[in-house]
């Protein structure tokens, strides 16, 4: 009893008379790791491009969550939102007029899922996911599923679709094996296509061809 006594009085900090000043630096300490941590972990943008930048590179490698968790971060007012989707959208074309179609999709996919209402996004997602289809001669059960939805969703939310959308509808019902539906949405491009833009011709000419001899 009389060991345990002394050692009490030997180790307690408060009772040695400097109880309050450890304890204050032992909160300096933490509160100083957390102010680290946080500053570590959540990255500011003091603009929309770089913000932008930074979407769109978690939205190439296909971290929708990090994209999403930058877009929350910075665009909280209408006004940066709205120069975020220009932003967004801008670096979308550079990327399909450079070849790169489907790093494009990528990015107008996560633009179509941040502003419902965007047609313009959502008929440039068609596009970019028919250009890379096209473009690359290879079809998988992911790419035809996506332009599906693409297509199904656009077509709900615009009354007057542009006519290279019945050619993106054209080449996914020869993917899906639909050559009737195929011809018809042919005949129907046809039909309305004034030749813009007119780098189409050549996906045309390719599946005019297919459509012939099939």
């Amino acid at each position: 009893m009389i060991f345990r006594t002394s050692m009490t009085s030997a180790t307690n900090p408060a009772e040695a008379g400097f109880g309050p000043l450890l304890f204050s630096c032992l909160a300096a300490v933490f509160a100083l790791f957390l102010s680290s941590c946080v500053s570590t972990n959540v990255r500011t943008f003091a603009t929309p491009e770089e913000a932008t930048a930074a979407i769109v590179t978690a939205a190439e490698a296909g971290d929708l969550e990090e994209a999403n968790r930058i877009f929350d971060s910075f665009a909280r007012s209408s006004v940066q939102r709205d120069r975020v989707y220009a932003s967004l959208f801008d670096t979308a074309e550079d990327r399909y007029e450079s070849g790169r179609s489907g790093d494009a999709a990528s990015i107008f996919a996560f633009v179509s899922s941040r502003y419902p209402n965007a047609v313009a996004a959502r008929e440039s997602l068609v596009y970019a996911l028919f250009l890379d289809r096209a473009s690359s001669g290879q079809v998988s059960a992911d790419s035809t599923e996506a332009l599906a939805n693409a297509i199904d969703d656009f077509r709900a939310g615009s009354q007057t679709p542009s006519a290279w959308v019945d050619l993106a509808e054209t080449q996914l019902s020869i993917d899906q094996g639909d050559l009737g539906r195929a011809r018809t949405s042919f005949d129907s491009f046809l039909s309305a296509w004034d030749g813009s833009p007119p780098e189409l011709l050549v996906y045309v000419e390719d599946i005019g061809r297919y459509l012939q001899t099939h």
